[in-house]
């Protein structure tokens, strides 16, 4: 099993490195003042999950920013009680092929819209997030720090200590309005 498993790691990997070489994207810091759309990925383990992004997103909507929301169901089909919309989609385990990407419509179209600020909201690096924010066409990336040493996002927050998404949310905002204040200035994270 334990060949199985590497060979599947190394078509991922193999993937991630096409994509970054052949995905030339616009990268430009972007607060949530200039921003005017958004896309939101995270993992749904149910309403309580999908309460706290739709949440942010809604906030983000009350700013005048065009919200999109993806999910990630570990259960092996979309679950059933998720009404999906033009603004939010879900795919699930059956919808990733054999080297852990995933195969669905709702995905290619979220990573190829030109938002201006992505978030991953997961709070573990899965196959498929890394995926989807690697090859996210957004102008500004915010992601927590990869495990993988991967270089994906443009803006990371170590969260070890993180302990549930609405915290994740919490810091970013933190962030994003330091940005905001500062716009056009280098900025001194030593002094946040």
């Amino acid at each position: 099993m334990k060949i199985i498993e590497n060979l599947k790691t190394y078509l991922w990997s193999r993937r991630m490195h096409k994509i970054a070489r052949k995905h030339q994207r616009r990268r430009q810091m972007v607060g949530l003042d200039l921003a005017k759309s958004v896309g939101i990925y995270f993992h749904y383990e149910g309403e309580a999950s999908f309460q706290v992004a739709n949440r942010f997103a809604n906030s983000l909507r009350d700013r005048g920013i065009s919200a999109m929301l993806l999910a990630y169901s570990e259960s092996k089909e979309k679950p059933t009680e998720v009404n999906e919309s033009p603004y939010f989609g879900v795919f699930a385990k059956s919808q990733l092929g054999f080297n852990r990407i995933p195969h669905d419509d709702i995905v290619n179209m979220f990573v190829k819209q030109p938002f201006d600020i992505f978030f991953d909201l997961s709070l573990s690096n899965h196959f498929q997030n890394l995926y989807i924010a690697n090859a996210s066409h957004a102008t500004f990336k915010v992601g927590r720090t990869s495990e993988q040493g991967l270089n994906i996002f443009d803006f990371t927050l170590e969260a070890k200590d993180i302990s549930d998404v609405q915290e994740l949310i919490d810091g970013i905002l933190k962030y994003l309005e330091v940005f905001n204040q500062t716009e056009g200035a280098a900025i001194d994270f030593k002094n946040i």
